[in-house]
């Protein structure tokens, strides 16, 4: 019964798939064949070859890699400070629940206000340079991070909380090797939360005030009208936080793999 169930099962993954692809096979085909044929102008939507065209020409001529370098540098840098930051924080409210009721309320205070409102005063404080970018996108991550971090350790299992007091674990063996462990799935879903959202504020805060990135460059194809690369790069950014969240999704299952059947 059960060699029969995964048979259905990989049968209708396949087809699912297969579905997935004529989709986006027709989608492409409708936009070639609009642009084409004229009825949609290539000022609002650029046809797949004329993407691919524009690709291989930023790639090739060099154009394109000292922006996504910079970028993704930036991005690296605010996201894992927010990993340190958030973690650590969440484990001290987990370790003395007393930090948590103070700092709580300025954090929730911080979380709420709009990123847009605080975006001139990074650029008065940081400049329009790689601190600003980076600190927008710790600002963006961190929050996830930290409240991810501290659901899951409150949800800990309370069958583990007492086998470790019948071992007599002090507060930091219950914390370190029970109840992180028990928080891994929260804590890495609030990573890829985060890791999704780490590249919308690099590039909304180059979109604002840069000189490089690919923020930056997708606003100087706005302005040449330079649709077939607007594409590209849209299409480039959404491969790049697909990547890293299947990056942390490979991530967790090496890390929490012991505790998944538990």
């Amino acid at each position: 019964m059960e060699k029969k169930k995964k048979t259905k099962n990989k049968k209708r993954f396949t087809w699912v798939n297969l579905a997935q692809l004529l989709t986006v096979a027709a989608l492409l085909l409708r936009m070639q064949w609009a642009v084409d044929s004229g009825r949609v102008l290539t000022i609002f939507v650029a046809s797949p070859t004329s993407i691919v065209e524009e690709g291989i020409k930023i790639i090739t001529d060099g154009t394109l890699w000292p922006h996504l370098l910079l970028t993704i540098q930036e991005a690296l840098a605010g996201y894992l400070s927010a990993v340190v930051v958030g973690i650590a924080v969440g484990l001290l409210w987990t370790l003395f629940p007393v930090s948590e009721k103070y700092m709580n309320v300025f954090c929730s205070a911080i979380m709420a206000v709009p990123k847009v409102a605080i975006l001139p005063l990074l650029i008065l404080w940081f400049g329009i340079g790689f601190q600003s970018k980076a600190f927008l996108v710790f600002l963006f991550s961190v929050f996830t991070i930290l409240y991810n971090t501290v659901t899951g350790a409150k949800e800990c299992k309370k069958e583990y909380l007492k086998v470790a007091r019948v071992f007599r674990a002090n507060r930091f063996q219950t914390v370190f090797l029970v109840i992180i462990p028990a928080a891994l799935p929260s804590i890495f879903n609030g990573l890829k939360l985060a890791a999704a959202t780490a590249l919308t504020g690099v590039l909304f805060s180059e979109m604002q005030s840069a000189r490089a990135g690919l923020g930056y460059l997708l606003t100087e194809s706005q302005n040449l009208l330079n649709t077939p690369r607007m594409f590209f790069l849209i299409i480039l950014i959404t491969l790049l936080s697909v990547g890293a969240v299947k990056l942390i999704d490979a991530i967790e299952y090496a890390i929490s793999y012991r505790w998944r059947h538990v």
